[in-house]
Formats: C-alpha cells, sequence, structure tokens
C-alpha cells in the first residue's frame, strides 16, 4: 500500500538523518524518532486519503437518496483508482457496492462483490449468508454470518438473521442454538428472546418486529422504497476505519 510505503521510507530516512547528524546514542535516538514520524506520517496520509473517500461517499449517498441506484454505483466504483492507496479501501467498496446490487435485486453482481467485501461491514456479510443459503451452500453461509456477528457488535438482527437462516434450511436446533449465544451477548433483548420462544413453540420468527432492517434483506414480500434505508448508505464503515 502506498501509504504504508512512504511512512516507512520516511521513517527511515528519519533513522539515517541521525547518523548524518551524529546525534549521542543515535542508535536508540534514531529508532524512536524513525518510529515517530512513520506513525505521523501514516496517520497524515490516511486522513488526507479519508477526506477523498469520504466525498466519494457523500456523493454516492446524494445519489442513493435520488433512487439513482447505478449511478451510486459508479461513484463508489470511481473510488477504486485508490485501492492502493491505502488498506481496506477496495474492500469496503466492494461491499457497499454489493449492498446496493442486493437492494436492487441483482443477486448475481450482489455475490460477486460482497465475496471481495471486508468482514467487518456486517450488514453486506448478513446479505452474501443469505445467497448463500439460497444456494444451499450451509458451510460458506455459516461462515458468513459468524463474520457478521464478530462485526456487528450488538446488533441483535444479525443473530435472528442468522436463526432464520438456519430455520429455513430445516436446522431448527442450530438456530435455537444460534439465537440463545445472542441472548447472552446481548442480554435481555426482546426481539432475541421473542424469536428464541417462537422456535421452541414450532412457530414461525417474528422479524417484522426489525422494520426497516429486517425489510432491506428481502426474505418476505416487502414494498421496496424508492429512496434506500439508512442502512443501505454507506461511511461509517469508512470513518471506524480511519479513527484509529
Amino acid at each position: 500500500m502506498i501509504n504504508i510505503a512512504i511512512s516507512l521510507l520516511a521513517g527511515i530516512g528519519i533513522f539515517f538523518l541521525s547518523f548524518l547528524l551524529a546525534l549521542p546514542g543515535h542508535w536508540v535516538i534514531g529508532i524512536i524518532l524513525a518510529q515517530i514520524a512513520a506513525i505521523a506520517v501514516f496517520f497524515l496520509l490516511a486522513k488526507l486519503t479519508m477526506k477523498k473517500i469520504t466525498a466519494i461517499i457523500e456523493l454516492s449517498n446524494e445519489e442513493l437518496t435520488k433512487g439513482q441506484f447505478d449511478r451510486a454505483v459508479n461513484v463508489l466504483e470511481s473510488g477504486f483508482k485508490y485501492k492502493y492507496q491505502h488498506p481496506f479501501i477496495a474492500s469496503q467498496l466492494n461491499s457497499q457496492i454489493g449492498v446496493i446490487h442486493y437492494y436492487k435485486k441483482d443477486l448475481k453482481k450482489a455475490e460477486e462483490y460482497l465475496t471481495k467485501g471486508i468482514a467487518s461491514h456486517y450488514i453486506g456479510q448478513c446479505m452474501l449468508g443469505i445467497l448463500y443459503m439460497k444456494k444451499k451452500d450451509e458451510e460458506k453461509m455459516n461462515k458468513a454470518f459468524k463474520a457478521a456477528s464478530r462485526a456487528s457488535g450488538k446488533e441483535s438482527i444479525v443473530w435472528s438473521l442468522y436463526a432464520y437462516c438456519l430455520s429455513s434450511i430445516g436446522k431448527k436446533n442450530e438456530a435455537i442454538e444460534i439465537l440463545s449465544k445472542g441472548l447472552k451477548r446481548i442480554p435481555n433483548d426482546e426481539n432475541i428472546k421473542a424469536n428464541l420462544t417462537a422456535l421452541q413453540n414450532n412457530e414461525k420468527m417474528k422479524m417484522r418486529a426489525y422494520k426497516d432492517m429486517w425489510s432491506i434483506f428481502m426474505l418476505e414480500k416487502t414494498i421496496v422504497r424508492q429512496q434506500p434505508p439508512r442502512f443501505v448508505r454507506c461511511g461509517g464503515g469508512f470513518r471506524r476505519l480511519y479513527k484509529r
């Protein structure tokens, strides 16, 4: 990655400069100064890269709010010119583009992008899990949902959605186990409790309680709005990456 390479070169340059200046204890001072320089340069370059990516994200979101999905995708794809600039840019863009294609019901393209997406994009990973569920690929489905559950923090729908997919392929006991794990992660979550009770009583899971979050996965016949919900729009993932 270009930013990493530049940062390392800056650190190396400072290290050798300490020799040229013949500073007392130049080994120790050189190493310390080199580390400080490399870290400072890296965060400066990361900030500059984030500014460029944020501009692309905001423009894409403007197109999404107008219902211009193809334009939004094209805008995000323009960000691939920075894929060698900084870590995770390409995978973050792939995840967001995949989410938009999924929302458009272009499932082939959605899978193409989501498989190249970043594991920390839990919405994208959930969508990927659903696509594998429809293909009856249980192994890949489990892998995608496990990545989503690790990345989602305390997002209740991830656990319920995972259980819903397991239940849909006849794995009710496994679904109950997942909901039990979710309840340990998010104690007293009413939606998980309700879904766990429903499965234990051989009833259908109550997914509509999640409202917009449930509708974007389109596992039931729902009306797709012209303006996508905020979960389809992008931005947060990029900011989390660069605010370290």
